[in-house]
């Protein structure tokens, strides 16, 4: 398995070789490829998340060569990533050599993805054992679970290799994987020091400098983020995922004017222009910019023709939400409706329709909506549609659900309350009931351990409540 395309397709050989397929389908003129040339052409294509093309290109490596395990590879878990099992075993059982090292992986990726994990665990057990422990196997095994989201599972396979004594401090390819490891798993701040070991090593690494900063951006560290950043950017002034990562630095520095003109320089040379897209839209919103924000998005739909149906659905959320924000709201109802025919089980995009009958007024009709997205929403996942509900309400002042909502995530959440009784001292300080509103900040205080972070008092729904706190004192005190 191959952990890391990304630098293959950086080669001039694989862009000679796309080039000569991009060439062909531009000119409709047959060119001969082998099989693996066009799987990596699917690969490279998947990697941009441009679906259609990659599903072009592997339907032209099987037109070319039906048998070829490599590319039925491909297009099995091409299958069961869209959700189509049923077709992707279909497409697997017609791989021949089932001896096949990938072949293995393949029904374990499956059985995975079918949440049979004993199943999975037994087939790559019996390949571990095969191929004696190696270190590649193991590490082969991890990043299947790393890939799958298993965290548990990926670290039973990585505890295996440091039994061998292989770990972060003595082989560089297995501290790529903990890496990995880590951020995919919420610990960025345990691949710090894996990172900077890897710079001592591999100080031109541009791909190392990335991974930092990007540590650094999960720990809300911008000024360290920024810094290294900086000396991946010295390194390649170029470097499209470097150029991207200075672009959420700026985001997360609130710098968002800094952000939209890295964006758009990015669009000229990127293949992934739709992310790009979505990323200048947001910032837009966030300066709000309605207006630009809503040009942003109709141009991401004349420029990128081949969007898929989540990117789509996407576009008209975004959209919607300028309409909203331009006082048009049933203009906005118009494209969430739109966004939620394309992906009816999101809940967000529920939730924001749910914004917009409140907004015109139609207030059962966004009571009925906000409980269908309670309705599609796990247990483990209640609580944080609840307090979207009540920020909805809070957003349209809608002042006497939003303390109806807090209330019952106070009762329901006792442990993560914190939020919502902030959320209710601002509200009675916009009704005037001081007592209340200092009850409820006290409270919040005392679970916080007696402080306010600038998360919170910056917060622009409780910025007016904040900058008014002497006067609120003073008049309670009278």
């Amino acid at each position: 398995m191959n952990n890391d395309m990304s630098s293959y397709f950086e080669d001039q050989e694989f862009k000679n070789i796309l080039a000569k397929y991009e060439g062909m389908v531009e000119s409709h003129t047959p060119t001969y490829f082998d099989a693996e040339e066009l799987t990596d052409i699917a690969e490279y294509y998947a990697y941009i998340n441009d679906e259609e093309k990659a599903d072009k290109a592997i339907e032209l490596a099987l037109q070319l060569h039906p048998a070829n395990t490599d590319a039925l590879i491909f297009k099995s878990r091409s299958l069961a990533i869209k959700g189509n099992l049923k077709e992707a075993y279909r497409v697997a059982d017609l791989i021949e050599d089932t001896s096949d090292r990938e072949v293995k992986f393949l029904k374990a990726d499956l059985l995975i993805e079918e949440n049979h994990i004993d199943k999975a665990e037994e087939i790559l057990e019996e390949l571990a054992e095969s191929e004696e422990e190696s270190f590649e196997v193991l590490l082969d095994i991890t990043m299947t679970y790393m890939d799958a989201n298993q965290k548990d599972y990926a670290s039973k396979w990585l505890k295996k290799i440091r039994k061998k004594g292989i770990n972060e401090t003595n082989n560089q390819t297995f501290r790529d994987a903990w890496c990995d490891f880590c951020m995919t798993f919420g610990e960025p701040e345990n691949a710090v020091t894996a990172f900077q070991l890897s710079l001592d090593e591999l100080p031109y690494s541009i791909k190392h400098w990335i991974g930092l900063a990007k540590c650094y951006l999960a720990q809300l560290d911008s000024t360290k983020a920024h810094e290294a950043i900086d000396f991946a950017l010295a390194i390649d002034e170029k470097n499209e995922e470097a150029l991207e990562t200075k672009g959420f630095c700026h985001l997360q520095s609130e710098n968002y004017q800094s952000a939209i003109d890295l964006f758009k320089q990015l669009l000229k040379s990127t293949p992934n222009k739709s992310r790009v897209y979505a990323l200048i839209a947001k910032s837009y919103m966030e300066l709000e910019m309605t207006q630009d924000a809503l040009t942003t998005c109709l141009e991401w739909f004349k420029q990128c023709s081949n969007l898929t149906d989540y990117e789509k659905s996407e576009v008209y959320s975004y959209i919607a939400m300028c309409y909203s924000h331009l006082n048009n709201p049933v203009e906005g109802m118009k494209y969430i409706d739109a966004a939620i025919n394309l992906n009816p089980f999101y809940r967000g995009f529920i939730l924001q329709k749910g914004m917009i009958y409140l907004q015109t007024g139609e207030k059962e009709s966004a009571t009925n909506t906000f409980q269908k997205a309670l309705a599609l929403s796990p247990d483990d996942e209640q609580m944080e549609v609840m307090y979207s509900i009540a920020n909805c309400y809070l957003y349209q002042k809608e002042y006497k659900e939003t303390i109806e909502w807090c209330s019952k995530i106070i009762s329901d959440y006792p442990n993560d309350k914190l939020e919502a009784l902030i959320i209710s001292a601002s509200v009675y300080y916009e009704l005037g009931n001081t007592e209340q509103c200092l009850y409820h900040l006290s409270q919040a205080w005392k679970i916080n351990n007696h402080t306010f972070d600038d998360n919170i008092l910056k917060d622009r729904r409780f910025y007016s409540m904040f900058s008014n706190m002497d006067k609120l004192l003073d008049k309670f005190k009278e």
